[in-house]
């Protein structure tokens, strides 16, 4: 930061201010003396009037001299500040020659800002300023007499002697209290936060108790501090007095040995004292002196390699690019990411998918400038990330994380980022797009509803919908979105999906990170991860046709406490709010086929028998139920009993056998139904299809593993 070495000019006039400051601390030695030494031998009165007009002047001048010096480390001290955060603002963002881009304000440069204008307001400022002269004091005790250079060395040397002791007892605990006030501080503002988040009573009652046992370890830590603290002003105190006094008693031995003068003796006392104060004030005050020097340093240095701002760009395509990107883990692991690289058309919409821990979010956050790759590029349309000014990085990009947050404000200053000058039919119309206009509305404050006085005013999954109002702001046309329908209920889903549908409608790039697979129909592209390499990218049918060989399997206990267990896995399968029906459907032939099972169970003696469930998606419409179980050959008589049965157009009474009645309702239900017992095993095998009805109101879309 250039500008901070401007403040190398304000130091002389200080030095200046300093220096009157300090001449005249001598103003009393020196009337001492010479009231002393004249006019008292003397009886001049005229003398003393001189001398005490004299004195008074000086006495003036120093007042004004160190309400000027005062008055100018203030305003100096809010100049730095101001200067600092300026530049701060002015370079958000801005990369550092060679080095990646910077997402995020380096709070190290508002820390040493706010260090550097603290000190300079403080008794630090103060005392820094006073150390150069301190050889004129020490030139003052040499030239009245060496003895009193001496005293004063001794003095300092016990004063020394005294911190350093006080130092080694208090660093452990300074170090402790310092941790225990942390702990505190972050256990009571989330006792209440916690609570409500978890909905468990006891967990603020339980972290308010935790919050006083803390408290009580601290109040030992103080008063074992406060002891030696104490101790160490005590001392100090002593040295003080000690000084003075042995300063007088060496003094009046020099004035009984003719080797100096009554006057010289109060003169030296008073040097002495003030320059004893003078050395302990910059002891004291020497951590802040040292912080402040550093924080400088850093700052002066800071920003000289800084790039000036490249060209705004004035509208972007929609093409983006990775190539080589790489952000390695550190210790010798496995990078998060390893030389990954794709490219998606204008309007194209891609779905990232893998396992837990495969790299998905940082993928996410690496190509839309969250977290930039230290290896590899990613571009938008031409322009490199990396050089992006942020201004144009936030116009061009949308962003919603998997767990959004807003921040303490109203709702219409969270969607519009805190901008100073937000355009309100902006926030409406980004409301609106997001599908959360009339959610808002609805609320008693409306868009100034205030989320700092009620904090739990919105659910998780309106947070999120809100979250992506904030990401549509700026009409981005690249939406970047980490598992957005992670929180969502059926209607939140359909609402995003019309709302993704309208954006590829309109050419925004769209990628996102998925788990669950209810909008995977609007992607055109799918690139899979796994242990953060692509081992899969293409277009979406392709993809998931190689994905669709693994079938979902569940082995169950033939007992009839698993029915709920049976159907709660099948309608897992299903993540389309579209696929209820379907769904049902699913779940009612799973639980006739467990109830075959249960029908030829075998005998008691067996230990431990089981059925294993299989289901397979053929396509959007299709699926495929197995069942591997326990049999016997007489189901495929009894098969061929009911479909006789059916193709006659009788339906099943209610005196047919169990078994029967649910080989009939599995055949009523299914496209094709087929059975084959071998050695007391049967394997059931159940086409299912889709109602047309409950799924053509949406485009299809396929599920993943």
């Amino acid at each position: 930061m250039n500008a901070y070495r401007h403040l190398q000019r304000a130091l002389p006039p200080l030095l200046v201010f300093s220096l009157v400051s300090n001449l005249a601390v001598l103003i009393s030695p020196l009337f001492m003396m010479q009231v002393l030494d004249r006019v008292i031998p003397s009886g001049n009165t005229a003398t003393l009037l001189l001398l005490g007009g004299l004195a008074l002047a000086a006495l003036s001048l120093q007042a004004g001299v160190e309400w000027g010096r005062d008055l100018a480390l203030l305003r100096l001290s809010t100049w730095a500040e101001a200067l600092g955060t300026g530049h701060v603002v002015a370079t958000a963002g801005q990369s550092p020659k060679g080095q990646p881009a910077r997402s995020q304000t380096d709070r190290s440069d508002i820390d040493r800002i706010a260090g550097l204008s603290q000190a300079l307001a403080s008794p630090a400022a103060t005392a820094g300023l006073s150390l150069p002269w301190l050889p004129l004091f020490l030139l003052a005790l040499w030239i009245i007499h060496p003895g009193f250079l001496l005293l004063l060395l001794g003095l300092l040397c016990l004063f020394g002697l005294a911190r350093l002791v006080e130092r080694q007892m208090t660093r452990a605990g300074s170090s402790a209290l310092t941790r225990l006030q942390q702990q505190e501080a972050a256990v009571l503002q989330h006792a209440g936060d916690f609570a409500g988040r978890l909905g468990v009573a006891m967990i603020e009652q339980n972290l308010l108790q935790r919050f006083q046992r803390l408290q009580s370890a601290r109040h030992r830590q103080s008063d074992q501090l406060a002891g030696y603290q104490t101790a160490l002003a005590g001392i100090n105190s002593w040295l003080r007095s000690l000084g003075q006094i042995m300063a007088l008693g060496l003094g009046a031995f020099l004035v009984t040995q003719n080797a100096l003068s009554p006057g010289g003796m109060i003169a030296a006392s008073l040097i002495l004292s003030r320059t004893y104060a003078t050395f302990e004030a910059v002891a004291t005050q020497w951590p802040v002196i040292r912080q402040a020097l550093s924080d400088y340093a850093a700052l002066s240095k800071g920003g000289d390699a800084v790039e000036p701002p490249p060209v705004e760009i004035p509208e972007f395509s929609g093409t983006l690019r990775a190539e080589g990107l790489i952000v390695p883990r550190g210790g010798g692991a496995p990078p998060l990411l390893d030389r990954v690289s794709f490219a998606l058309d204008p309007g194209e919409c891609l779905a990232i998918v893998g396992s837990s821990g495969s790299g998905k979010t940082t993928l996410l956050q690496a190509i839309s400038g969250v977290a930039p790759a230290p290896i590899g590029s990613a571009f938008l349309d031409q322009s490199e990330l990396r050089a992006l000014q942020r201004q144009n990085l936030y116009r061009a990009t949308g962003y919603l994380p998997q767990r959004a947050e807003l921040v303490a404000g109203s709702i219409a200053e969270n969607v519009a980022c805190f901008e100073p000058d937000r355009q309100d039919a902006q926030v409406i119309e980004a409301a609106k797009s997001a599908g959360v206009h009339g959610l808002i509305a609805a609320l008693p404050d409306g868009y100034e509803s205030d989320l700092a006085q009620a904090p739990y005013l919105l659910s998780a999954g309106q947070v999120q919908r809100v979250a992506l109002a904030r990401a549509l702001y700026t009409k981005p046309k690249y939406l970047f979105l980490d598992e957005p329908n992670a929180l969502l209920d059926g209607d939140g889903e359909r609402a995003l999906a019309q709302t993704l549908l309208r954006l590829k409608a309109e050419g925004t790039t769209i990628v996102m990170v998925l788990h669950r697979s209810g909008l995977m129909g609007l992607a055109d592209k799918i690139l899979r991860l796994e242990q953060g390499r692509v081992i899969d990218f293409g277009v979406r049918a392709e993809v998931l046709a190689r994905l669709s060989g693994n079938r979902r399997r569940m082995a169950l206990p033939l007992l009839a406490s698993s029915l709920q267990d049976l159907r709660d896995w099948v309608a897992s399968q299903f993540t389309r709010s579209s696929d209820e029906a379907f769904s049902q459907k699913a779940q009612l032939v799973a639980m006739e086929l467990f109830h075959l099972a249960l029908a030829q169970a075998p005998s008691p003696q067996q230990d431990h028998p089981s059925v294993e469930f299989s289901l397979k998606f053929l396509n959007e419409l299709e699926c495929e139920l197995r069942m591997v179980g326990a049999g016997d050959a007489d189901l495929e008589e009894k098969m061929v009993r009911v479909r006789k049965q059916l193709a006659t157009g009788r339906e099943p009474s209610g005196d047919q056998p169990r078994d029967e009645m649910a080989l009939a309702a599995v055949s009523q239900m299914s496209q094709s139904f087929a059975l084959h017992t071998q050695e007391d095993v049967t394997v059931f095998h159940v086409a299912l299809h889709a109602d047309r009805g409950g799924l053509g109101q949406q485009q299809p879309q396929e599920r993943i593993n």
